[in-house]
């Protein structure tokens, strides 16, 4: 069960790509196999992959697996701490930005429904605001490790 606590964002990225998977296996047997095609499998196939996308932009950050250049390694130790911990209130303020207007489109998008399940678009898009607090939690955790010169995860 601590592990299930400990690896939940992993957990949950991984049941995305399953579903992700197990419909457009269907979409593809549906189509070509059964001659019918069966068009939810097109928009479950949508949200998997936007959820799996947001969820592994989490795991990114959990990770500390994100693009970076490394330029800092012949920088006295004082000064690197500076600027990753700049780096670190930059990358809060877009994650803040992100939740902000995640959040916002969130609500207005709260009338509008898929095509074929008519599904509010808001289910689809509240992954953005979930994802930046997942992230911003995660940089938060990884800024106060790194000021206290602690590895990470």
């Amino acid at each position: 069960m601590k592990r299930l606590a400990k690896n939940w964002l992993e957990i949950l990225t991984c049941l995305c790509l399953s579903t992700l998977v197990v419909t457009v296996f269907l979409q593809v047997l549906f189509r070509f196999v059964i001659k019918l095609p069966a068009p939810w499998t097109e928009e479950v196939t949508r949200i998997a992959f936007v959820y799996m996308v947001f969820l592994g932009a989490g795991l990114g950050v959990k990770y500390q697996r994100h693009l970076t250049v490394d330029v800092l390694g012949a920088v006295p130790a004082n000064l690197r701490k500076w600027i990753v911990s700049i780096g670190y209130v930059l990358s809060i303020a877009f994650v803040g930005v992100l939740i902000y207007y995640g959040a916002k489109h969130t609500v207005n998008s709260k009338l509008a429904t898929t095509p074929t399940l008519e599904l509010s678009l808001s289910y689809l898009y509240m992954i953005i605001p979930i994802s930046g607090l997942i992230m911003l939690y995660y940089l938060l955790k990884n800024m106060i490790a790194e000021i206290r010169n602690r590895e990470v995860n």
